[in-house]
């Protein structure tokens, strides 16, 4: 149906189309593009100015009315289904547009003693052709934008969409109609004229953009390269952001549409965000660094030490703060309240390995992480957690051992147990009953050593290792994850594997 519009019409309808919501906007009004159809509902020559002579009560004439879109104002959607065809008849103000290519003006009735002003527009193409009609309609009608507002239309292009310049309005966005040629404001409406009576202008209309108490620098820079501006001003306390959209008429910009956005209190609130975040990072930095003096101060107490055991007791204790420290030197550095697990668990395994690994132990050491952040609280449980199993695998893998390899990767898993890397995550696959929730993904730690391996009889729940209990501990309390300590499947060693939900 409605094959016989020209290429150029279609491009036209588009462009139209493409910017029907904005002009609803513009306009306050429901706006319609309706083409006109036969009575085999195929697209009326006539009204294409291509059978002028035929009576317009043959079947070539119009007698359906077809709507090819339509758009409502954000602040007055009614979110009503438009007829997509109805009868001529029907419509007598659209029909005589089409039939007389002029605009027609007065009244609908859209239910029964209700009645909306209507006016439509004939859209004509290149050859002066008129193929389909824009009807504004509105029941609270203030049309002094309406004709401003078909001008803008007939101009537009499909690539204004892709302008911020052209996105659509709200409820107190003032609108301002600006003469090209002198600069001289023709109307304005009533969100705008209120905004400039708060900054102490009085009447808009009349005045020049060139006035001081006005100053829209936009509007030259719009005459100049004939694109739409958009500029921030500040004037006695108000942040107004200001959008300045050209109307052309045969390739000369005619008029300018002023689009004025009061955004004071979005400024004030992000001025109020920056500086909670920058609170918030003060207090990360001081945090990491009253735990790096703690950690300073057991390092003390651990030259002074005189049993081996208290040495060990206070190295460990330095670790699992040192790397809460690191939870927070990253939220200081990043200001937001989340952490790159990447660079987190890289910075716990090089401090682990600088303060546990024996100097004669030639140990091949890898580190990997799927790109993910997680709020501070899970990354601060995460970063204790994979601390504790390092020093776990190093403290009893490799005791005594001059060489060894020893990993750890964390990696995302979803429902069914299947890693980032499309592998399956054997032993236990997939998270346990308790866990599941929804399709939520899941995150998996694991630490893996070929070292002496477990002793006989191991059982994790009877451990008497305070790591290990710390980490049982902080992975059922806090991850509300679990935890499993287990053979390699291959050879001698230990593979550790904490699995939790993000």
């Amino acid at each position: 149906m409605i094959k016989q519009l020209t290429q150029e019409q279609w491009d036209i309808l588009d462009g139209m189309r493409s910017n029907l919501g904005l002009a609803a906007d513009l306009a306050q009004a429901k706006i319609s593009l309706i083409l006109p159809l036969d009575r085999s509902r195929q697209f009326a020559y006539i009204a294409a100015g291509q059978d002028t002579g035929s009576d317009l009560n043959t079947s070539r004439g119009i007698v359906f009315l077809s709507v090819f879109d339509q758009a409502e104002p954000l602040t007055r959607s009614e979110n009503s289904e438009p007829e997509e065809i109805t009868r001529a008849e029907d419509e007598p103000l659209v029909t005589r547009a089409l039939e007389e290519k002029t605009v027609t003006e007065g009244f609908r009735e859209f239910s029964a003693g209700q009645f909306a002003r209507l006016k439509v527009y004939p859209i004509f193409d290149a050859e002066n052709r008129c193929f389909a009609a824009a009807a504004f309609e509105d029941r609270e009608a203030d049309v002094v934008f309406w004709d401003t507002t078909m001008d803008f239309l007939r101009g537009s292009r499909t690539d204004y969409a892709s302008n911020l310049c052209y996105r659509r309005l709200s409820s107190i966005d003032g609108l301002v109609l600006v003469n090209a040629e002198d600069r001289r404001i023709l109307a304005a409406n009533n969100a705008a004229r209120h905004i400039y009576r708060v900054l102490g202008v009085g009447s808009l209309v009349g005045r020049y953009t060139t006035n001081p108490e006005i100053n829209w620098n936009g509007i030259d820079n719009v005459l100049r390269t004939g694109a739409a501006e958009e500029e921030e001003l500040q004037q006695k306390g108000l942040f107004l952001d200001c959008r300045f959209i050209p109307l052309q008429v045969d390739g000369n910009i005619k008029r300018i549409i002023a689009v004025i956005e009061d955004v004071t209190q979005l400024k004030l609130k992000d001025e109020e965000l920056r500086v909670k975040a920058a609170v918030i990072r003060e207090i990360h930095h001081r945090v990491k660094n009253n735990l790096q003096t703690i950690a300073s101060l057991l390092r003390l107490e651990q030259r002074r030490a005189a049993s081996e055991e208290t040495r060990f007791v206070l190295r460990d204790s330095i670790n699992r703060i040192s790397s809460i420290a690191l939870v927070h030197e990253y939220l200081s550095g990043q200001g937001t309240e989340t952490v790159d697990i990447n660079q987190l668990g890289n910075g716990i395994f090089r401090t682990v390995m600088s303060s546990m690994k024996a100097p004669d132990l030639e140990l091949e050491m890898n580190f990997s992480a799927d790109d993910l952040r997680l709020p501070s609280q899970q990354a601060a449980s995460l970063a204790l957690v994979l601390n504790e199993l390092l020093q776990n695998a190093l403290e009893h893998g490799f005791e005594n051992k001059k060489r060894g390899k020893l990993t750890a990767t964390i990696t995302r898993l979803n429902q069914n147990g299947i890693r980032s890397d499309n592998s399956l995550d054997t032993g236990n696959a997939g998270l346990s009953a308790g866990m599941k929730k929804g399709n939520d993904t899941a995150l998996l730690l694991q630490v893996e050593d070929n070292g002496k391996g477990l002793p006989r009889g191991f059982d994790l729940h009877k451990t008497q290792s305070l790591g290990l209990k710390i980490v049982q501990t902080v992975v059922q309390s806090d991850l509300k994850g679990t935890f499993s300590l287990e053979p390699r499947p291959k050879g001698k060693g230990t593979v550790a594997k904490v699995r939790f939900l993000l």
